[in-house]
């Protein structure tokens, strides 16, 4: 991964960093110049994505943060006011896939997993963009939502094995436009992308069969570099959808590529 600079002093904020998709755009980010707070339960895991980045030489900050307790929300990013003083982009990309179907398990168990479902992503997305928002307008910047082909009609729903994961992205779909349109007046650009299949550990868990031939982490950077390149005046508002399941990787990134300005 070759170094720039181009998007150097910029700071991007990540949830659920330490793997897959969330180390991948941070990595994708750095490179370009970005310093990274990464916020994350998973220490080991972010521990790892940040030597990653400093070995690009860049700053990450690692954050330890249940996305669901607002109290933690806030305090991260009145930590990462202190350290940065502005937020330029804000990936909400945590999500739990977790069985929350209503004829397996206890009652306890079930409500539960949705409850951790809807806080990793529905939540979290809400109290990261509440927190982010007053450091966001400084300077006008981005909030992008990593959803899922899901909530497309005519494409892949999973049913039973993961409702909340898409009751979750299905808010994430509403907010994107609902931001985007408080927000414009305040310089703050807020799109979505909704894809398919992606290596990375939650799809090897999940669909093991599938993850070989998916897009990989640095694709889901692209298409996050390409979306924010556009800049000020681009577009708001919008589900990109790319890479749906069953589409050859090669077809995939040629749709990234589209994304850009």
């Amino acid at each position: 991964m070759n170094r720039t600079s181009e998007l150097q002093g910029q700071v991007a904020v990540i949830t659920g960093s330490a793997v897959g998709i969330g180390r991948g755009v941070a990595l994708g980010l750095a490179a370009r110049g970005m310093s990274i707070v990464g916020l994350d339960v998973d220490i080991v895991g972010n521990d790892e994505t940040a030597r990653q980045v400093r070995a690009l030489g860049n700053h990450f900050m690692d954050v330890h943060c249940d996305l669901g307790d607002p109290t933690a929300i806030a305090r991260a990013f009145a930590a990462v006011d202190a350290r940065f003083g502005r937020v330029d982009v804000l990936l909400n990309n945590a999500a739990l896939w977790l069985d929350c179907s209503l004829t397996g398990g206890s009652f306890e168990s079930q409500s539960v997993n949705f409850l951790r479902s809807m806080n990793a992503c529905a939540m979290g997305s809400y109290y990261c963009a509440l927190a982010a928002t007053p450091l966001l307008r400084k300077h006008g910047g981005d909030i992008i939502n990593i959803i899922t082909e899901h909530i497309k009609e005519g494409h892949y729903i999973t049913g039973r094995p993961a409702t909340g994961y898409d009751c979750a992205k299905f808010s994430q779909w509403r907010l994107t436009e609902s931001w985007a349109i408080e927000l414009a007046p305040l310089g703050i650009r807020v799109n979505a992308l909704c894809f398919g299949a992606t290596d990375t550990p939650m799809l090897r868990a999940a669909a093991p069969h599938i993850a070989d031939k998916a897009m990989q982490p640095a694709d889901l950077a692209q298409a996050v570099y390409n979306v924010i390149s556009h800049g000020p005046g681009g577009p708001t508002g919008q589900t990109y959808l790319f890479g749906t399941s069953g589409s050859p990787r090669e077809a995939s990134v040629r749709q990234i590529e589209a994304l850009g300005p």
